[in-house]
């Protein structure tokens, strides 16, 4: 096997026109010192193309090498292109797969079934390319919201900046719908966002220039941006966004909307998630007053959706699941803190929002008022994910300084900051 630090599967639909696709991979490639293996799935229904596809994928490996990196092709036969995939990947102990995203850029999904269904299996980042344009870019427009895909996606537009000497322009939107007639807050919360995005991107040893936009709504000024860009790369929302009942997240959205080329990131299942990558500040409410936990459960649950976290098609199925397992016993830790959960099928990873509700509320812990929430919604098939969080919530929530604290935030960033610094030990 190659020697390398970082292996990176192509997946070639058409051998025969996927230039873009084999520049792109050899950008990344050369930034991280690796190896490519182009791989194009010879299915039952197109073996008769065998002999014509290896030429085509000796032409690329052709256009690897004047590119200076090693590639080899990689001819698989499978019953399917996600098993033939994966059976690449565990052979060649890949941790990146890119592929391209052939059809149309529509506003209700840009994966395709097999793309969808890999991102469920594959513990890997991916990479998926639409291509408008088969110029090198120049200028490259990165939105971050500081979750684990969009900081992913950081790591790679820098990667392809270096690489294609483009220039580099990270975007992070601060909502104002709350702060906007409090211009001294509002001034504030843009600030902590600068401060945190600074801080994730010299933690990622990446210099790039920061525009932080209030706005009411995420998806007009970063299409807005995008328009003096070449290539726009986009984190995934999260696992929701690839199903085939959620339409119209904001990723897909944008991508729909965006003249540019668009590089779509899922990074990697993450195996021990800190808890500032599952509340972050679209998911973080800090004034909460419902008049019971049923009405706090209903406004929790409504925040994921109004933040394209959940499918509106969903809110009622995941309302009755939290319900439910409130209902078979309280879930208030003591210390101010509930921790009300639901088990979802079919979801792959952890959503979560926090809510501050400073009056209190009554949830069930033998009179004590409940002033912080932390609803998660962890997969029905993997539920012992949920467990490490819950330790990490209840390790935190015991000291009454940091609760103290959470309830002086006048930001959902200065709330978010809060919670890096208490964990990052």
């Amino acid at each position: 096997m190659a020697d390398s630090s970082v292996r990176i599967i192509v997946a070639i639909e058409n051998p025969s026109s996927e230039h873009g696709l084999v520049s792109m991979a050899a950008a990344l490639a050369r930034a991280r010192g690796g190896d490519l293996y182009l791989t194009h799935v010879l299915t039952p229904a197109r073996q008769h193309e065998a002999a014509s596809a290896r030429e085509q994928l000796e032409r690329a490996v052709e256009l690897a090498d004047e590119l200076g990196i090693r590639a080899y092709p990689n001819l698989v036969e499978g019953p399917s292109v996600t098993e033939a995939i994966l059976t690449t990947i565990r052979h060649h102990e890949c941790d990146t797969i890119l592929m391209g995203w052939y059809n149309d850029v529509d506003r209700d999904s840009v994966l395709g079934s097999e793309n969808r269904m890999l991102t469920k299996l594959l513990d890997v980042d991916m990479l998926i390319f639409k291509e408008r344009s088969t110029a090198p870019p120049e200028r490259i427009l990165v939105p971050t919201s500081g979750g684990s895909h969009s900081l992913v996606g950081v790591q790679v537009a820098d990667d392809l900046a270096s690489a294609w000497n483009a220039s580099l322009q990270i975007v992070r939107v601060a909502r104002d719908r709350e702060l906007r007639s409090r211009q001294p807050l509002l001034r504030r919360h843009c600030e902590q966002v600068r401060e945190d995005t600074e801080l994730q991107l010299k933690l990622m040893n990446v210099t790039a220039p920061i525009e932080v936009v209030p706005s009411a709504e995420i998806v007009r000024p970063i299409v807005e941006r995008s328009r003096s860009t070449d290539l726009l790369v986009l984190g995934a929302s999260n696992d929701w966004r690839q199903e085939d009942y959620l339409a119209g997240s904001i990723p897909d959205e944008i991508a729909y909307q965006v003249p540019s080329s668009v590089l779509m990131v899922r990074s990697r299942a993450a195996h021990s998630p800190r808890l500032s990558n599952i509340f972050w500040e679209h998911t973080i409410r800090l004034n909460l007053h419902p008049k019971d936990k049923w009405e706090a459960l209903e406004q929790m649950i409504d925040v994921l959706v109004e933040e394209k976290q959940v499918p509106q098609s969903q809110r009622n199925n995941i309302l009755a699941a939290a319900r439910a397992r409130e209902q078979k016993s309280p879930t208030a830790l003591g210390h101010e803190t509930a921790v009300p959960h639901a088990r979802i099928a079919n979801l792959p990873g952890v959503i979560g929002v926090m809510g501050i509700c400073p009056n209190g509320v009554d949830f069930g812990a033998g009179g004590d008022l409940v002033r912080y929430l932390f609803l998660l919604l962890t997969p029905e098939e993997n539920y012992r994910s949920y467990i490490p969080i819950l330790a990490q919530i209840a390790t935190l929530m015991h000291s009454d300084e940091i609760r103290a604290a959470f309830l002086r935030c006048e930001t959902p960033a200065e709330l978010v900051a809060a919670i890096k610094t208490h964990t990052s030990s």
